[in-house]
């Protein structure tokens, strides 16, 4: 099972700090889990399940896909998402404002374009 933790975290692009982080444990834990010191907790291996869609039977036994969804890994998405969790309630809010703008204004220009 190591060896598809780090399958996983490979997959996403991330290095063992910011895996950790994203789970709430250290780059140390990850690291002990990634080179088999130790095995994982079945409630870590639920939130990874979780918080990356992944497949939990891939991730037992390495059978079927490692995730559950498999359209195409938007990075940006992740990323964005990511930060949006960090983000004090009132930045929240804010931050959803700016991304209703945004999509109003990319809205008028596809509007704009059409209509040329």
């Amino acid at each position: 099972m190591h060896d598809r933790i780090k399958a996983i975290r490979e997959h996403l692009g991330l290095s063992q700090r910011e895996f950790g982080e994203k789970l709430g444990v250290s780059r140390d834990v990850i690291s002990n889990l990634e080179y088999n010191r130790v095995q994982p907790k079945e409630l870590l291996l639920k939130h990874i399940c979780e918080l990356f869609s992944v497949n939990e039977k891939w991730l037992q036994t390495g059978e079927g896909d490692m995730f559950l969804d498999q359209k195409p890994h938007n990075k940006k998405l992740d990323e964005a998402i990511a930060i949006f969790k960090d983000l004090e309630p009132d930045f929240q809010d804010y931050a959803l404002e700016q991304i209703r703008k945004l999509s109003e204004l990319q809205a008028k220009r596809r509007d704009s374009i059409q209509d040329k």
